[in-house]
């Protein structure tokens, strides 16, 4: 990898600073980190695509290095001159197989093929990865796996390969926190929104109040679902699924979690085909300040699945 080394010319003001990161005050220090590294991504040298530069974005990467320095230092953190080009997420290392990372560019309103950044047994970082890119690398990964120890790539092996392997590559506590809206804290606790909704079972609706909106709803996890019930009536109202993907992998996991409370309610009832029902649910997870994310590792479950030829 190749180093950077900043010449420091006319020093740009804290208002230029917040301006050239495209952030401002309000932003917290890691939404500020985020978009620093982002920037720093689209501008290395280590990270052209297309092994062409032009001389504007070495001037782009030392305005963006210096205004970063210049935020952090108003905050009292200097920032070091040199910036080696490195993934600097946590990584597993329990973790069955390393993977790709990959970063897709954009050219005005066209993408380019994917970039491959580094390689490890990095975990998923909301803040860096889309997680559109996230997938493409596990999935990747979950197949060279299988290609390496001569398993034929049947749909159903790769489905749970593959869902195995994300899970040794997400934190859900870190995530939750990253992607979800905070929308209350203590001393000891934040509570985050996510939005999901619940297409109502065809037996559900009977006996179940046609009048549901704000309707406080459980809960629980079965054959890894999150399944919704009536709070006062125990009534089961169907599964909640998310128009995000990656909520999957975040809520599921917490609701397994002991020391995370989850509430939900329902916010709107849509009625749709068949008599059947869509129901809008917010879903409130608090989770304790001092709740740390512990690695899965799946290997032997993962073995287990190679082994059955």
């Amino acid at each position: 990898m190749r180093s950077l080394h900043i010449i420091r010319e006319m020093a740009v003001t804290l208002k230029e600073a917040y301006k050239i990161l495209g952030v401002s005050q309000e932003n917290t220090d890691r939404e500020i980190k985020a978009r620093y590294k982002k920037l720093l991504i689209m501008y290395h040298p280590d990270s052209d695509p297309a092994g062409k530069r032009e001389s504007k974005d070495d001037e782009m990467i030392r305005r963006v290095i210096e205004a970063y320095r210049k935020i952090r230092e108003s905050e009292g953190e200097p920032v070091h001159d040199t910036y080696e080009f490195t993934w600097d997420a946590f990584e597993n290392r329990a973790a069955f197989s390393e993977r790709n990372i990959f970063f897709q560019f954009r050219i005005y309103d066209e993408a380019l093929p994917p970039s491959k950044m580094a390689r490890g047994r990095f975990v998923w970082d909301p803040d860096m990865e889309e997680f559109s890119m996230f997938t493409k690398s596990v999935l990747e990964a979950c197949k060279d796996v299988m290609t390496d120890h001569d398993i034929i790539l049947t749909p159903e092996k790769v489905k749970n390969i593959f869902h195995l392997m994300m899970q040794e590559y997400v934190l859900p506590a870190d995530a939750a926190r990253k992607l979800g809206k905070k929308v209350r804290e203590d001393e000891d606790k934040e509570v985050y929104l996510f939005y999901g909704f619940i297409k109502e079972e065809p037996l559900a609706g009977r006996g179940v109040s046609k009048q549901i909106n704000n309707e406080p709803l459980n809960l629980f996890l079965r054959d890894d679902r999150a399944v919704a019930e009536e709070m006062v009536s125990g009534k089961v109202l169907g599964s909640v699924s998310f128009d995000e993907d990656e909520l999957y992998y975040i809520v599921l996991p917490l609701l397994e979690d002991p020391a995370v409370n989850a509430h939900a309610v329902i916010t709107r009832v849509e009625n749709s085909q068949r008599n059947k029902r869509r129901m809008h649910v917010e879903i409130e997870l608090t989770i304790p300040k001092n709740l740390v994310d512990t690695p899965v590792s799946n290997a032997r479950i993962i073995k287990e699945w190679i082994g059955r030829v």
